[in-house]
């Protein structure tokens, strides 16, 4: 069960730009921060909070599912940076839809959902990423050392994009509990 991080830094190429004490829907760019103007081109993040904090970073402005989006939940109660803009899953595979899962022992665990379309709710992501469930199309893989569940989707650009990179919108706790449209 999340809960909310005190606060997150967003940097820059290890510039300090933006900070935030909760969510913030949107757009996060353009927004002037002590060290000039945040750009939406978080490299990087630092999450403040107790063990047990959460907070979701989506490409889109407010909380929009259309783009790529991570969730990441601290494993202690040190500040954690987080490398958002580089790729989750070690791999140059090109997927389309899907939802992967992973963890930086002893930092962070984290959920990143890669442009999923269908319209599914947070339990049954759990279930898809931490013990599979029946009637949901697609196929559970592991690729760069995540675990994941492809959703398929005949339709969608396949890419090997597994970041958010860029960052336009934080929500603090708990991952989206609704539909992953």
């Amino acid at each position: 069960m999340s809960i909310k991080p005190s606060k997150i830094e967003l940097y820059e190429q290890e510039v300090f730009k933006l900070e935030l004490t909760d969510s913030d829907p949107g757009s996060l760019n353009g927004r002037t921060g002590q060290n000039g103007k945040y750009n939406g081109q978080a490299t990087s993040a630092k999450i403040f909070g107790s063990v047990g904090s959460g907070v979701t970073f989506y490409d889109d402005r407010e909380f929009r599912t259309t783009e790529n989006r991570v969730y990441i939940e601290k494993l202690t109660d040190q500040p954690v940076e987080v490398f958002i803009s580089e790729n989750f899953v070690k791999t140059d595979e090109k997927i389309g839809s899907g939802i992967f899962s992973g963890e930086e022992p002893g930092k962070y665990k984290w959920i990143l959902y890669k442009k999923p379309k269908s319209r599914l709710d947070w339990e049954t992501i759990v279930k898809l990423i931490f013990g599979g469930t029946q009637g949901v199309v697609g196929r559970l893989i592991s690729i760069g050392g995540a675990i994941g569940k492809i959703i398929e989707d005949e339709n969608e650009p396949k890419s090997n994009n597994y970041r958010v990179d860029n960052c336009s919108s934080v929500k603090f706790g708990e991952p989206p509990t609704y539909g992953l449209i």
